[in-house]
């Protein structure tokens, strides 16, 4: 009853709005069902503890009895003052009508829509494009060309949160003009708080790509400097927020070297822009601030978010409802993206946009100055089973890149997602996720983006999170120590996030831990804050925590509700004995730690459905382990591995040390039935393993690394991956993969969509020309040649291809005509080798984005790389590291300006001006 009085309040947040005495009945009410939740929760794990013992009349389970005994005692006093509290303040209003215009969806928690959204691919590519500012671009790119002679300059561009300022920064930073003007270029988002220069030195030096940190900040200071001096750059600092911080960012970017380097500023005030622009030792600043929309560019923006086009006419009475809408939205992009999400996922009709303009009520009545009512308004516009999962959203930090799989699995574990009739739940949080990007509440990161495949990291705009933030503290839900914490709350926490703690231990003392469901750390992790207290604690996630120790998890066994544990990117080494103790744990994540095996008893986490360890598979993967110096993150996570890889004069790969990559797996492994991904865990060696995995038939992800394998053990693991009718994701490393071969083609997984390989192949074996569900290969090491490349090129949904190092050992790479039908990515990288690549009329007809990284054998003439025109959907031509290749590039420049879509061209280096075609025999080749 609880839960159903919740929904209804929530579809009807105009009651709460204007009567605080319902705002703080609703709040009560939350607060209690939150106890009883967790009181039941308490007594399963009761309940499932004496089931499974003999010694039930003991004291010590007795007295658990009574604890939860007298715990549902004053819960039930508790709902009976909470009822007598309504009826003496009168707090619900019998036969209250519904609002116009919002589904009550009582009992539809789960519901999920007949039909498909659009894929959150497409949308993310549907907004990297801006309506409207060509005008934008073209004054903004005069002023950064323009300036005095060769002196340092600054332009700070400003405008309101969701103006698209760091859109426009973007489009005009990649210009071929601006390209060929900069001989290098760096974006460096400003991470909050800034609190000294080094901070802002490191985010620098790592987007120049200079490797590892020194020693001490004078040498690192020392070190940007003198890649700097010869060059003229453009660094964008984007989202600055205070005067301060751009004192930060000048130490470090005060010098000049007299050949007109340019600094571009993106802030939301217009003092702080107005302070760079003034603040500039020797050189000089400009103002530019982006103004909202006119009305033709809002339309026309509204209907590319709905109709997925610009140049939509709408019919004339649904244009009067969209002109009411946007006449409110005063010109904001952000505004009329986010209403267009909405209507996007409605009826296409005059009546349903009437509804929404009354929805939105007295906020679109009044003059719109800025978009938080807007914002507000879509938040309370999202059905109930939304609400929760986005507003759990403001526990990561600004700017933050949130991965797709660690979201889900924190809803699933909050237990915010659940089975929906016969759709796994894994599937019902991609459904949600891709809602919450379909209605512009979240934004697919275009970096992690990769054509045809699913959308893996989102952001969310600044704005939005401050404003669900507030609702989350507001309600009691979260509570956010950030560098110090001054104040600590009396009222129950639920989640508490400690973001770059920097106060003392003592503080962190008055926090009541008994409540809190979910504790998320992000720098440095304070001493002995994992307590036994948090006895109801469900997510443990320290991803990324700096000074991690093993004695930091001493407590974790007594953490029974625990379904959550992350531990990734951490110096954890060991895992405590206790762990077997949670009997409620369903992720595991301890991938690019240190720890090297599991403890004893792991099998009996029979919940457990994701188990993730060993190194994170990616393209400088061998080449990390070659380097003589390693940076110290890498020295953490693979320890000796300096010897990994060598190649000799026979161009085969000798890899050693493979042990290393990956965790030993543990006797038992076959017992946890419910695992869903298990890897990159070592299977060889004797240990048996790989015979057993086949009983896990609820496997989507396998990882397995292979060392010292007998014939009868290969034969064996491919029997296991045969039996694996769920299979996904398959990743294999080893010294020779040759034993693949042995697979049966009829029994291989025919539902594979991602293959990763690492290791010497040579000849792919006969089964994966039968998959025709797979939309992912990347290939490190296995040494293919043409033909082998040929047969890739005929799996009819293939959109992803990486061929890293070592992968080809050919030195002419030939893609063609009628191969790669639907492939929409190809990323080339560290192919020592190759001297020519040449693509047919008629291969890749689909390719979106064409990346070459780090081939410095590449011709420098038009056959280095020939066929860019017969690609007709490119977007992006990536060519970097590739040595100095000016005649390519020319060749490549002119390619691209007469190509149709005029795709972004992305360089290392200083290119030739878009207007100049090459000469006769430069191209002579296409």
């Amino acid at each position: 009853m609880m839960q159903s009085f919740l929904r209804v309040a929530s579809a009807r947040p105009d009651a709460a709005a204007r009567n605080d005495t319902v705002r703080t009945w609703v709040k009560q009410v939350r607060d209690l069902a939150y106890d009883v939740e967790d009181c039941l929760l308490d007594f399963a794990l009761y309940s499932a503890t004496v089931s499974s013992s003999t010694w039930s009349w003991l004291p010590a389970p007795l007295a658990e009895r009574r604890r939860i005994a007298a715990r549902i005692r004053d819960l039930k006093a508790s709902v009976e003052e909470l009822n007598q509290r309504n009826l003496r303040y009168h707090v619900i209003v019998d036969h209250c009508p519904p609002m116009r215009g919002v589904e009550v969806d009582v009992g539809q928690q789960q519901l999920l829509p007949d039909q498909d959204v659009l894929s959150a691919a497409e949308v993310a590519f549907q907004e990297w494009d801006i309506i409207g500012r060509s005008s934008e671009k073209a004054e903004l790119k005069d002023k950064i060309l323009g300036g005095d002679g060769g002196k340092l300059g600054v332009v700070s561009v400003w405008g309101m949160g969701g103006m698209g300022k760091s859109s426009l920064v973007s489009i005009v930073r990649n210009d071929p003009v601006l390209l060929d003007a900069f001989d290098c270029g760096a974006w460096v988002t400003v991470p909050h708080p800034l609190d000294n220069a080094d901070d802002f030195r490191r985010c620098l030096r790592k987007q120049l790509q200079l490797g590892a940190a020194a020693h001490d900040e004078p040498a690192d200071a020392i070190r940007v400097r003198e890649h700097l001096k010869d060059k003229r750059y453009v660094i964008v600092v984007d989202d600055l927020l205070s005067q301060e911080e751009w004192t930060h960012v000048w130490q470090v970017l005060n010098f000049h070297n007299g050949k007109g380097s340019r600094v571009i500023v993106t802030t939301r005030r217009q003092d702080v822009a107005r302070h760079c622009a003034r603040n500039v030792g020797e050189g000089y600043g400009l103002v530019y601030e982006l103004k909202p929309l006119g009305d033709n560019e809002s339309m026309s923006l509204l209907c590319k978010k709905v109709y997925n086009t610009s140049n939509f006419n709408l019919p004339v009475e649904m244009e009067e409802q969209a002109s009411r809408i946007l006449k409110r939205c005063r010109g904001l992009p952000l505004a009329i993206s986010t209403i267009g999400g909405l209507l996007a996922n409605r009826p296409k009709t005059s009546i349903e946009w009437m509804k929404m303009h009354e929805h939105l009520g007295a906020e679109l009545e009044s003059d719109l100055r800025n978009i938080t009512n807007v914002i507000v308004s879509s938040y309370d516009g999202l059905p109930y089973h939304l609400k929760s999962i986005f507003i759990y959203l403001s526990i990561f930090p600004e700017n933050q890149e949130i991965r797709c799989t660690r979201l889900l699995r924190r809803w699933m574990a909050e237990g915010y997602i659940a089975k929906n009739r016969d759709m796994p739940v894994e599937e019902v949080g991609e459904r949600f996720y891709n809602e919450l990007i379909n209605r512009s509440m979240i934004q697919p990161s275009k970096k992690k983006i990769i054509p045809g495949v699913r959308v893996s990291h989102c952001m969310i705009h600044s704005m939005v999170r401050q404003i669900i933030l507030s609702k989350a503290v507001e309600e009691n839900q979260l509570f956010l120590v950030e560098k110090q914490c001054n104040e600590v709350p009396h009222s129950k926490i639920r989640h508490l996030v400690v973001s770059r703690w920097k106060g003392r231990e003592e503080k962190l003392e008055h926090i009541n831990l008994s409540y809190i469901r979910s504790l998320t750390i992000f720098g440095e992790c304070p001493v002995s804050l994992i307590s036994p207290k948090m006895r109801l604690l469900r997510v443990l996630d320290l991803e990324d925590t700096i000074n991690m120790r093993n004695e930091d998890l001493r407590h974790i066994g007594e953490l029974p509700h625990l379904s959550y544990l992350s531990l990734r990117g951490t110096k954890i080494s060991k895992l405590p004995s206790s762990l077997q103790k949670l009997r409620y744990l369903e992720t595991l994540d301890i991938e690019d730690t240190k720890v090297t095996k599991l403890p004893h008893g792991i099998f009996k986490l029979e919940k457990l459905r994701y188990l993730l360890a060993g190194v994170n598979f990616s393209k400088d993967l061998l080449q990390k382990l070659v380097q003589p110096e390693m940076n110290n993150k890498n020295t953490n996570l693979l320890g000796n591995m300096a010897p990994f890889l060598c190649c000799n004069r026979m161009d085969y790969c000798n890899i050693s040390n493979m042990d290393q990559l990956s965790v030993r797996a543990p006797k038992g492994i076959e017992k946890l039935r419910n695992l869903h991904m298990f890897g990159a865990f070592n299977v060889g060696q004797g240990n048996g393993v790989g015979g057993r995995l086949g009983k896990l038939t609820n496997l989507q992800r396998l990882g397995v690394t292979v060392t010292g394998l007998t014939e009868e053990e290969g034969r064996e693991l491919c029997q296991s991956i045969e039996k694996l009718g769920r299979l996904q994701r398959l990743e294999v490393r080893s010294y020779s993969l040759e034993f693949l071969a042995k697979m049966d083609e009829s029994s291989t997984p025919k539902h594979l969509a991602s293959l990763k390989l690492l290791g010497n192949l040579f000849i792919l074996p006969k089964w994966i020309t039968s998959l025709n569900d797979l939309a992912t290969v990347k290939m490190l090491g296995t040494k293919l040649q043409q033909g082998q490349v040929d047969i890739l090129g005929n799996l009819r949904s293939l959109a992803a291809l990486c061929l890293w190092e070592r992968s080809y050992r050919g030195e002419s790479l030939c893609f063609s005509a009628g191969k790669f039908p639907k492939l929409k990515f190809l990323d080339i990288d560290w192919l020592d080798n190759i001297e020519t690549m040449e693509i047919k009329d008629g291969a890749m007809p689909e390719l979106e984005r064409l990346w070459l990284n780090n081939c410095k054998a590449l011709c420098d003439s038009g056959e280095g790389l020939s066929g860019v025109p017969y690609l007709p959907n490119l977007n992006e031509l990536l060519v970097k590291k590739c040595g100095e290749k000016e005649k390519l590039m020319e060749i490549l420049q002119w390619q691209v300006s007469e190509h149709r879509r005029r795709p972004k061209f992305l360089i290392g280096k200083s290119i030739l001006p878009t207007s100049s075609k090459p000469s006769t025999s430069a191209s002579a080749v296409q």
